[in-house]
């Protein structure tokens, strides 16, 4: 298994997509998944105006060292699998950076309904991960259009809802599913 990744200051295409897809939401409240870098995933959901976090770390590891580094920015931090969140808060962003393959996160996929952005790694390849996404949403999708600009990205419409979706690279293949 690989190394956990410390930071992702380094990581350009990744910020370049949550910038285009913060945008998408104009929430105060987040509820999300930190990961290893805590103090710049505030950093950067902050500088899009976002006020209130409710962060969810399952890694006994990596929440101690979240605890430890936490700068004087006042956020809801609780050990446990973000299954437990409230899934309905209203004008909340889910944010949720899973990093892992769809393939084990089925049960998260089908949870969240709305204000989503999910990352996942596309090790499974881009079509199965797309497949699997919309299959635990128990949806089908009905229209597809592509986009060059401002970044390459698709947009998948359902009978449920539209969804925008963006690949990008920077140590792994990823990608990211956002419920617009």
């Amino acid at each position: 298994m690989g190394r956990l990744k410390k930071t992702y200051l380094d990581a350009t295409n990744k910020h370049v997509v949550l910038d285009f897809l913060l945008e998408k939401y104009k929430f105060e409240n987040i509820v999300g998944l930190a990961g290893p870098d805590i103090n710049e995933y505030l950093e950067k959901r902050m500088s899009h105006g976002y006020k209130n976090f409710q962060i969810f770390e399952n890694d006994a590891t990596t929440a101690v060292t979240q605890l430890l580094t936490l700068k004087k920015v006042p956020i809801n931090l609780v050990y446990g699998d973000i299954l437990e969140a409230d899934a309905d808060k209203p004008n909340t962003l889910y944010d949720l950076d899973f990093c892992a393959s769809v393939r084990y996160l089925t049960d998260h996929i089908a949870k969240f309904k709305n204000n989503f952005i999910m990352t996942f790694s596309t090790r499974v390849g881009v079509q199965e991960t797309i497949d699997t996404f919309f299959e635990a949403r128990n949806e089908t999708i009905v229209r597809t259009k592509e986009f060059a600009d401002p970044i390459e990205h698709t947009i998948f419409t359902t009978k449920k809802g539209k969804y925008l979706f963006t690949k990008y690279f920077d140590t792994s293949a990823m990608c990211c599913f956002a419920k617009i």
